[in-house]
């Protein structure tokens, strides 16, 4: 494997946040009969774009040529975070999404992206060290965890980022 840079961490951050603003939208759709679940899938997906806007933004600030270090365990770790079935493969979130018919289904799958995306920017800490951007980007993503986490457990409405317990 090619030793990861934050550039190309970052770089998967924008890929990963624009396939869940895809999968959240495909969401939406698909429950359009349910005015609460359609709205909270739309927000989950203006989230994902917001996220997208705020890692392209960090990606300007990173150095293109940037070099780490890193021990063989710590590249093995990364390497499976990255092998995630969300990452990976034809379709990533988006494969069997027809296979989705309930509104838990939906939510197990949203969790399970949340869960991945952010196992993976945590293995690229583990190589890279304290970073402000990586710090931004995690920070981000337990927040979204949370929020589809929230309403899983409450089935309480959600209204974005903002929310709180």
């Amino acid at each position: 494997m090619k030793k990861p840079t934050l550039r190309g961490g970052i770089e998967l951050a924008v890929a990963t946040e624009k396939l869940g603003a895809s999968f959240y939208t495909t969401m939406a759709k698909k429950f359009n009969k349910d005015p609460e679940i359609n709205e909270l899938f739309s927000i989950l997906a203006k989230d994902e774009e917001a996220h997208e806007a705020q890692f392209r933004a960090l990606l300007g600030k990173v150095p293109a040529d940037g070099k780490h270090q890193g021990s063989e365990e710590q590249y093995q770790y990364l390497a499976a975070a990255a092998m995630s079935q969300f990452f990976s493969g034809e379709k990533g979130a988006m494969k069997d999404i027809e296979k989705i018919k309930t509104r838990d289904d939906a939510f197990a799958r949203a969790f399970a992206l949340e869960k991945a995306t952010l196992l993976y920017y945590h293995a690229m800490q583990d190589i890279l060290g304290e970073n402000e951007i990586l710090k931004a980007i995690i920070s981000a993503e337990k927040s979204h965890l949370v929020s589809v986490m929230k309403y899983m457990i409450t089935n309480a409405k959600m209204r974005g980022l903002s929310d709180t317990w």
